[in-house]
């Protein structure tokens, strides 16, 4: 008589076996973790749980909704800005993790590639059909990866602390009772512009790691020059602000360049790299 009671024996746990290929499946190949090259160098470290973005996007659309709510409400947007101590509480944290994490970040990646440099296995790795670019690329994914679940809870504090401290510094432009349109888009864009940054960033970091590393043979200089980068360009990015600006030029200041700019300091940091070590 066949036994009807089903077998609980498995050839791997169900979690990784079913949900790990579905997390980064509509990555590029080259920043997947089923990569060979980020694999190698994430080892046991792969199996990561990164931000649940369909999360972070309904959470987004609910402060959008409430944010566009306030125009006929105006006392919606108080309500919300209830929240002010916590967020000046906790953020200050999270801006400290932040920090930590692109260090950690930057540090891997070019310990990573300065490694790669010396043992001379980054000229192996150049006669497989993998394109040049494409190895830094995926040299920097593997350091995004590496710290990929801090990146998601500080993301997630971001996207649930910001609102209020945005609304609180527009509030000398716009006073929140008035009915203005400009003002909720300001509000709701700075919001976003946060959240974007906080992922461009560590690329940004890793990609100049990747540059520095090719360029600099020795670790120690290499991550000091790294650690400077970052450095001045927060700096860079951040003095501006305490300048009396118009709201005009605060928008492009807190909305545009802190999302254009990481992009750009990216792609000539790939550049750079892909021409040192093409002079090889």
């Amino acid at each position: 008589m066949q036994s009807t009671i089903p077998s609980t024996r498995s050839s791997k746990p169900p979690f990784w076996g079913d949900f790990t290929p579905s997390i980064d499946r509509h990555l590029p190949t080259w920043a997947r973790r089923s990569n060979p090259i980020v694999r190698r160098h994430l080892g046991v470290h792969w199996k990561v749980l990164p931000l649940e973005v369909d999360l972070l996007i309904r959470l987004l659309l609910i402060q959008g909704v409430l944010v566009a709510l306030s125009i006929p409400m105006w006392f919606i947007l108080p309500l919300l800005f209830t929240l002010l101590p916590v967020a000046l509480v906790i953020l200050p944290f999270v801006f400290v993790a932040y920090a930590r994490l692109l260090i950690a970040v930057g540090s891997f990646t070019v310990r990573m590639i300065v490694d790669e440099q010396h043992h001379q296995t980054l000229a192996l790795l150049r006669t497989t059909p993998m394109s040049l670019r494409h190895i830094l690329y995926s040299k920097a994914a593997a350091g995004v990866w590496r710290q990929v679940e801090d990146l998601g809870l500080i993301v997630m504090g971001v996207a649930l602390l910001t609102l209020p401290i945005i609304g609180l510094q527009y509030a000398t432009y716009w006073p929140l009772e008035e009915v203005n349109v400009v003002s909720r888009l300001a509000i709701y864009g700075g919001l976003l512009a946060s959240v974007v940054r906080v992922f461009l960033e560590p690329v940004m970091l890793a990609a100049c790691a990747v540059a520095v590393g090719s360029i600099v043979p020795y670790r120690t200089p290499a991550l000091l020059s790294v650690v400077g980068l970052g450095f001045f360009y927060f700096l860079f990015i951040n003095l501006p602000r305490l300048l009396p600006l118009t709201p005009e030029v605060r928008i492009l200041l807190e909305f545009v360049v802190p999302v254009v700019l990481p992009v750009i300091v990216t792609w000539l940091a790939f550049n750079v790299a892909e021409y040192s070590l093409r002079q090889d």
